[in-house]
């Protein structure tokens, strides 16, 4: 199952058949808290590059994490703010 079917199968259950038992708030909120986790696992490329900086002897290259928009280093699997898995290969086109 990828993230994306087990993000679907999360919000079906939040809205549940009419003749379903309805779920509670607090297990609506438990089954939000999933997909929005899960939905960080999906790689998102970082936003627009920011700049190169000379840091610790070599220059580092910036950007912007697509979700919470601060700042990643290039090559970072994860933004270190949010936790959003950061895609880094270009598109091939």
């Amino acid at each position: 199952m990828t993230e994306k079917e087990a993000i679907q199968m999360l919000e079906r259950m939040q809205e549940p058949e009419p003749y379903e038992p309805q779920i509670t708030h607090d297990a609506y909120e438990a089954l939000q808290m999933g997909i929005d986790a899960l939905e960080k696992q999906i790689p998102r490329k970082p936003k627009y590059k920011a700049e190169d900086r000379f840091v610790k002897n070599h220059f580092a290259e910036y950007s912007y994490c697509p979700t919470c928009e601060k700042e990643v280093v290039a090559g970072d699997m994860f933004c270190v703010m949010c936790g959003q898995r950061i895609c880094w290969q270009e598109d091939e086109t």
